[in-house]
């Protein structure tokens, strides 16, 4: 009998082993905000798709300003519905209305898990909203950066951020720019970009 029940709780600590292991395997999920930004002022995009790890998308559309600043800021931003796991690629589709060309990148990430448990863990929630900026330019480019920010602080010097990728390149894919054309056409009415039709 006791050799029954030593047999029966060395398997009962196995397996509990087994599933603290498991848990500390399972990869961290972070709450932040995506933040897109556009431009430069007068480099307006549509962003088309926004994609993460190939598996979560979030809206954007019309970006106009933001991009120029180190770190970019931005007027628009996603909530995500749930914590998700560091992102590890990125996927876009853009459109620019001044060379009325349309951009795609998939973009490999730098490993930044270890990053974000130190960022959270010196930037702490609630005190800190967390976001991850992607910007897109109307020539092509793309930067990634995170931020944190005191949202109880009224001093600005205690919020931090640091770029992801710093500047890369998407390419030049197919598209029709007749889809864009009437707003193209009111951001020249506007001023706000030349005629790419002349």
């Amino acid at each position: 009998m006791l050799k029954t029940w030593r047999y029966v709780s060395r398997l009962g600590l196995l397996a509990l082993l087994l599933v603290f292991t498991a848990c500390e395997a399972e990869p961290r999920r972070y709450e932040f905000v995506v933040q897109p930004v556009g431009g430069p002022r007068g480099w307006p995009v549509w962003v088309e798709k926004l994609t993460f790890d190939h598996t979560w998308e979030t809206p954007v559309g019309n970006l106009s300003a933001g991009f120029e600043h180190r770190p970019p800021r931005s007027g628009s931003f996603n909530v995500l519905a749930h914590p998700v796991v560091a992102p590890q690629s990125m996927q876009a589709r853009w459109f620019s209305y001044r060379t009325q060309t349309f951009y795609e990148i998939d973009l490999e990430l730098p490993d930044t898990e270890a990053l974000l448990r130190q960022w959270y863990r010196e930037y702490p929630p609630p005190k800190y909203e967390h976001d991850l900026i992607v910007g897109f330019s109307g020539e092509g480019e793309v930067l990634v950066w995170w931020q944190a920010w005191c949202s109880e602080c009224s001093d600005r010097s205690r919020d931090f951020h640091a770029p992801i990728v710093e500047s890369v390149y998407g390419e030049e894919s197919e598209g029709d720019p007749s889809t864009f054309r009437s707003q193209t056409q009111r951001r020249v009415d506007e001023g706000i970009i030349p005629s790419p039709w002349q």
